[in-house]
């Protein structure tokens, strides 16, 4: 808690989450309080893309912070979907040990809260940090476990890639299954999609399956992408992220298990995935009836907030309020059980 004691975190302006609005944009009072005071699930958020920026320049030497502000900006400029992945790199040279990574995931969820964020679903990759993996997994829930009360419960998804070595994948499926009932709920598979062939690791994960391990999966992120159905009918996942590059079959898949869709409209856009809010395949999804989720993907990244996405799909994409309420109340029946 010492991060949150020194600047004072618990307080902060009710339009910090709308900072990156542009001057045409016009926001009003009571769109802020509105799009803020829904309860909302936020079921698509990794760890390394969502540190709050105030937490990591407290960190940071001069070099460091301007370093992370450039990076910050080249990314609001829109970037290659390749090129974010190498920004991970400094907010990891800044969360380098279990204590900051503890310090991190309270800071964040108490940003969350503030955003109007009761439940989470915080994804991350097994890191060591100096005293192994399973210390590293002990960190983030124990930070879970210093926010979580009545009001707001955050749970953790552990991540893998398609390039996961076997090891890798037997061991972070080892600790999902440890943690299974104190605070882990899953598995998740995400990283650069266009890295790795699904069929080297398959039996891996089939086998983290076969034990109970529920999955969520990056599929659609670009028009790369290979083996989209062997994921799909091999995994069943719970839910689906991005969805922007199907191919035929997999969006029939998607559609015929009525799988959530989990949509992020800002990361989407800054790398280019889409030109415009409204191009995103999420809202024809939404208009014929499938499930969606708002979600941020990378809150740090891309200058974004919960609250931000639903005003983006209000005021670009046209969702009305009643249906942005609605969805958002319905997105809790979208998580891990």
């Amino acid at each position: 808690m010492r991060f949150l004691a020194q600047i004072g975190i618990a307080v902060v302006s009710l339009l910090k989450p709308f900072h990156n609005l542009h001057a045409g944009d016009h926001l009003r009072e009571e769109d802020v309080e509105f799009f803020q005071s829904l309860p909302k699930a936020e079921l698509h958020l990794h760890l390394s893309g969502a540190y709050p920026k105030d937490y990591l320049f407290s960190l940071a030497n001069p070099e460091q912070r301007l370093s992370l502000e450039k990076a910050l900006q080249l990314v609001r400029d829109k970037v290659d979907y390749h090129q974010v992945f190498h920004i991970f790199q400094l907010v990891h040279q800044l969360v380098n040990s279990e204590e900051r990574v503890k310090e991190g995931v309270e800071a964040l969820c108490t940003e969350l809260k503030e955003d109007g964020i009761t439940y989470v679903e915080i994804r991350s990759g097994l890191k060591n940090l100096g005293q192994g993996t399973e210390a590293y997994l002990r960190a983030i829930l124990d930070g879970i476990n210093e926010q979580n009360s009545v009001d707001f419960q955050a749970r953790l998804l552990l991540s893998l890639q398609r390039n996961s070595s076997s090891s890798t994948i037997r061991e972070t499926t080892d600790l999902a299954l440890k943690y299974k009932n104190r605070g882990v709920i899953g598995i998740d598979i995400s990283g650069d999609s266009t890295i790795g062939q699904v069929d080297l690791i398959l039996n891996d994960l089939l086998y983290a399956k076969e034990q109970g391990v529920a999955f969520v999966v990056h599929v659609g992120e670009s028009p790369q992408e290979q083996d989209q159905m062997k994921l799909l009918t091999a995994l069943e996942p719970i839910r689906v992220g991005h969805g922007v590059y199907l191919c035929e079959e997999a969006a029939n898949w998607i559609f015929s298990n009525r799988t959530p869709l989990e949509v992020c409209l800002t990361s989407s856009v800054l790398v280019q995935m889409i030109e415009q809010y409204d191009q995103h395949p999420g809202i024809d999804y939404f208009r014929k009836g499938h499930p969606i989720a708002f979600c941020t993907d990378d809150p740090l990244l891309f200058s974004t907030s919960l609250s931000h996405e639903l005003f983006l799909a209000h005021k670009e994409a046209g969702l009305s309020k009643f249906e942005i309420e609605k969805l958002t109340r319905e997105a809790f029946q979208y998580k891990i059980p």
